[in-house]
């Protein structure tokens, strides 16, 4: 990082989650950690000679929130202590955040689901997380509204 600094750059950590995307085999190596998304809504195989994708399950409402303080803590080990210049949130391509803001892969009917409003919640929340975590002069976001990689946006 130093020498990125010493020729006058910046270098900003991307925080994101798998969320339906995730392997299972990986999650099972890191202590049976479970497939999750928004909703019980597997990532659509497009080979005909794979095996079925695994079912996710959906978040609860607290698992939501202790995604958003994780998000939030990775943001201040990024800054406070790795000496990041920021950080970026990706709620693109697919991935977890992304998932809670498409119609095709959020069928909550909670606070979480529905509306624009109600999907665009999960992000929101983290992003004021990790803007109270480390400052909104430090904070980007990556968005990917009709992305259609990894089945979003149908």
């Amino acid at each position: 990082m130093d020498a990125v600094h010493k020729n006058g750059s910046f270098i900003y950590l991307q925080l994101w989650a798998l969320g339906r995307t995730a392997n299972p085999d990986v999650l099972q190596e890191e202590g049976g950690l479970p497939l999750v998304a928004p909703s019980p809504i597997p990532l659509n195989n497009t080979s005909p000679s794979s095996t079925p994708p695994p079912v996710p399950r959906a978040l609860t409402v607290e698992e939501i929130g202790e995604y958003v303080q994780l998000f939030a803590r990775a943001a201040r080990n990024a800054v406070l202590r790795a000496g990041f210049d920021g950080v970026e949130i990706h709620a693109a391509n697919g991935y977890l955040p992304d998932q809670f803001l498409q119609t095709n892969t959020n069928q909550r009917t909670d606070s979480y689901g529905g509306s624009v409003e109600n999907r665009a919640r999960f992000v929101l929340e983290i992003t004021e997380a990790v803007v109270n975590a480390v400052g909104a002069n430090k904070v980007g976001i990556r968005f990917s509204p009709w992305s259609t990689f990894q089945g979003e946006c149908d």
